[in-house]
């Protein structure tokens, strides 16, 4: 693992833990760390429709620069190794998050106060980056994420994006030395049809097994710690989501800009990011 951790802060809660988990990630990564924040241009109302006074403009970037300052402190403090720069702009939170960003980087946002429909019609930071961002993007919930992580759980379904989820976790897995738990959801869509055959739920049961143990398998060609494989008779979000608990990171895969983006109820990525109250990973195919 290589490149730089980008962390968006805005002054919240879950972007001050998304900072302090960046922090502990740079330091075992040994990789530089840049905090961003943004800051909106108001519009001046007394002078219609025009923009506020550059005395205005000023007072806000000092604003913006002091509280990156602290939260940059407070980073610093508890991680003394760790390399940080800090970057304050006026433009967009996509733009000035990505800039410059490789696929090498790794990108880190507290989790977003919009959810479900509010996400889709208001916007979220989170998937607007993760939708566009080269490199994996990590959602951070809260406190009780900070520091190496108990386990990594990563989502497979057998598909390419999966695959590429099981290489990002096993390189985390190995560089924390933390066990690797490899989560396959699975139903059989006929359960409610009357009459339905056994034997056919069987073989779906089978077929998803077999997903679990190429994954597994992969997993354990990659890294050298301890790999488990769990099939779980669920969604694949609540699969995931059950099988985590707090001090784990979640792990999981995109099909690139549709799959994070479609319908009002959302992805697995989507579900997953909102439901969870541990850090989430999403890797996505390009």
């Amino acid at each position: 693992m290589s490149g730089q951790i980008i962390v968006g802060y805005d002054g919240t809660g879950h972007s001050s833990d998304a900072v302090m988990w960046a922090a502990h990630e740079a330091v075992c990564r040994q990789a530089p760390m840049r905090i961003v924040c943004c800051y909106d241009i108001p519009i001046d109302g007394e002078a219609g429709f025009g923009w506020a006074s550059a005395e205005s403009i000023n007072g806000l970037l000092e604003a913006t620069e002091i509280r990156l300052e602290e939260v940059r402190g407070s980073a610093v403090s508890s991680h003394p190794t760790v390399k940080v720069k800090t970057v304050t702009s006026a433009g967009p939170p996509l733009l000035a998050l990505l800039d410059g960003v490789t696929s090498d980087d790794l990108v880190v946002l507290g989790a977003s106060t919009h959810q479900g429909r509010a996400a889709f019609w208001l916007g979220s930071t989170p998937r607007l980056v993760i939708r566009h961002s080269p490199c994996p993007v990590v959602v951070v919930h809260g406190a009780v994420s900070r520091g190496r992580p108990d386990r990594i759980v990563v989502g497979v379904d057998g598909s390419p994006a999966s695959d590429l989820a099981v290489q990002w976790a096993s390189g985390e897995a190995a560089l924390h030395q933390a066990p690797l738990v490899v989560v396959h959801g699975w139903w059989y869509p006929y359960m409610l049809v009357e009459n339905s055959r056994s034997q056919a739920r069987d073989l779906t049961r089978v077929d998803a097994a077999c997903v679990l143990d190429r994954a597994v398998e992969l997993a354990r060609q990659l890294c050298g710690v301890d790999v488990v494989g769990t099939l779980v008779e669920s969604g694949p979000a609540s699969a995931l989501l059950d099988t985590a608990c707090d001090g784990d990171l979640l792990v999981v895969g995109s099909r690139g800009h549709g799959a994070i983006t479609s319908g009002l109820i959302g992805s697995t990525s989507n579900s997953v990011i909102e439901r969870s109250s541990t850090p989430v990973a999403v890797i996505r195919a390009q």
